[in-house]
């Protein structure tokens, strides 16, 4: 009889979401320490988010991928309401709301689950755990560079050192397709078949365009423009729109800082990445875990969202999604959380190169010690 009962009662928790107990939490809060200590010593400070909030403020810029997916609800005065289905939005609304007193950049991490209806099974979750930062008030290059750096040392911190970071920026494709002319629907299947690489669509739809063969070819062949530097120099060799070439030499800036600090294996191009939140308006990337190919987590520029908010500042930031990194995570236990005693050193952004820039800031970050990149005003 009791294994009858047992058998006709639901599942303890329902699909998609996950339970972590005994050594297993114990672990998972090393981990968190770990890469909130390394955040706290780029100069970034913590803060707690709600669990939900309204549900027209998740939508400026989340796309429809992500919108058809909010758990919503109503409040008793009929607010309707949703669970947060992304933790940026909540960031870029609090500091436009909250913190306009404080002084630029401000530089915030955060740490939290994430909730979405996606459809259970091969590895979707409904439920998951989030730790990231925003850095806003900069618009220039070296705080996309930062991030990106930040995100490097984060997972050496944990000694996992097989992964690659796969940037792409949103300027380079949008160039392309002002300049071609596009309706929004022709645009946006065009942006389709970039992103799902088919070069047999696209090799169809350029035929009538008035182009060179040479510019032909490069649009069939855009799903495949992958790899290192040279991408970046190839696109250069055929692209002519303002735009497109200014996103082209910023990624080549970040090369070029990678190049000098001996990382650039940890770097790729994809100059496909076209996927994402809406709300991105520059550099985008995506954190890869090797050899297994799993997306650890992304991030990017969005100058755009703030403004929404009642404060027009440019922001960029990145998130890990906790339950993709701590695979690759060998021994939590030998692990070390950072330390937050020494002196905090402030570095520059305004007297040398970026290279030069990012040595002074990954020697003083190699030993050990506390900065913060740009001016405290």
């Amino acid at each position: 009889m009791k294994n009858s009962r047992a058998n006709n009662l639901r599942p303890m928790i329902p699909q998609g979401v996950q339970c972590y107990f005994g050594e297993e939490v114990n672990r998972r809060r090393k981990v968190e320490s770990i890469l909130a200590g390394t955040m706290k010593n780029w100069g970034f400070q913590e803060i707690i988010l709600p669990f939900f909030d309204y549900l027209e403020d998740f939508s400026y810029g989340l796309g429809p991928h992500i919108s058809d997916k909010v758990y919503r609800f109503l409040d008793r005065d009929g607010s309707l309401l949703a669970l947060r289905p992304d933790l940026t939005t909540l960031v870029a609304k609090t500091v436009a709301t909250r913190m306009t007193d404080q002084p630029l950049p401000i530089k915030l991490f955060y740490s939290g689950e994430v909730f979405r209806q996606e459809r259970a099974g091969a590895g979707k979750q409904k439920e998951f755990y989030q730790i990231g930062l925003e850095s806003m008030g900069v618009a220039k290059t070296w705080a996309d560079i930062e991030v990106i750096l930040l995100a490097v040392e984060c997972l050496l911190q944990l000694g996992v050192e097989d992964f690659k970071i796969a940037l792409g920026h949103v300027g380079f494709f949008n160039g392309i397709v002002s300049v071609l002319n596009l309706p929004p629907e022709r645009a946006d299947a065009f942006r389709d078949a970039v992103d799902h690489k088919d070069s047999a669509w696209l090799c169809k739809e350029v035929e009538d365009m008035e182009i060179s063969p040479e510019k032909k070819r490069f649009l069939v062949e855009l799903p495949n423009f992958a790899g290192g530097r040279e991408v970046i120099d190839l696109a250069l060799s055929v692209v002519e729109n303002a735009r497109s070439r200014e996103a082209l030499n910023e990624l080549g800036k970040i090369h070029s800082v990678g190049e000098s600090l001996g990382l650039q294996s940890y770097l790729t191009f994809d100059l496909a990445e076209v996927r994402g939140l809406d709300y991105y308006t520059g550099i985008v990337f995506k954190i890869y875990g090797r050899p297994q190919g799993f997306e650890l987590g992304g991030g990017g520029r969005y100058d755009g969202l703030l403004s929404k908010f009642g404060w027009d500042l440019p922001a960029v930031g990145f998130s890990f999604t906790m339950d993709r990194v701590l695979p690759l995570v060998q021994d939590a236990g030998k692990l070390e959380v950072p330390s937050h005693d020494s002196e905090e050193y402030v570095i520059s952004t305004e007297s040398a190169s970026l290279s030069e820039i990012f040595k002074q800031v990954w020697r003083l970050r190699r030993q050990g010690l506390r900065i913060h990149v740009g001016t405290r005003t």
